[in-house]
């Protein structure tokens, strides 16, 4: 760089003189439009701030009411769950039977049914009680001539010191 250049470049610096190259004026002109996109650029951040602080509240309710919601249905549906696994178990749950069956003329015939539910137990008393297919065991019988049936049963248990089967509710 010569002496004058350098001298031309130190004037321009320091005079307080208009600028008169193309360069000189696009650059004001880019200065002047960077302002006005950064008051825009704060201004829509002031209404973005303005609108997330308005819609807060109400996001925030929203989001309680749906928590709400949400904790009531799982409560139901542990209930429901809770429920229907009861009614499952019990349904299906095997276990020893003593089956009576009693009739209108003195007749009473008294099985031993191993592991079975009790809605089979009954069935398998009153119509199956001589199939090998079941565990079927008459301990008691009363006879005389059969007409109308009653039928009682009772969940037992057998007792080992006894050696003989007792009412679940006796124990």
């Amino acid at each position: 760089m010569t002496k004058e250049m350098r001298l031309d470049r130190e004037t321009l610096n320091t005079t307080s003189t208009p600028l008169n190259t193309m360069d000189e004026l696009g650059y004001r002109e880019l200065e002047t439009e960077n302002k006005n996109l950064k008051n825009l650029l704060g201004e829509a951040n002031d209404k973005i701030t303005v609108l997330q602080l308005q819609a807060e509240p109400a996001l925030k309710k929203r989001g309680e009411q749906l928590e709400k919601s949400l904790s009531i249905a799982l409560d139901i549906n542990d209930k429901y769950q809770r429920e229907n696994k009861e009614l499952k178990d019990g349904a299906k749950e095997k276990k020893d039977w003593k089956v009576t069956l009693s009739y209108d003329i003195h007749h009473k015939d008294t099985y031993l049914i191993s592991n079975e539910t009790k809605e089979d137990a009954i069935y398998i008393a009153e119509n199956q009680n001589n199939s090998p297919k079941y565990d079927c065991l008459l301990i008691n019988e009363d006879e005389s001539d059969i007409e109308d049936t009653d039928t009682t049963i009772k969940e037992v248990v057998f007792n080992t010191e006894k050696k003989e089967w007792i009412d679940k509710e006796k124990k």
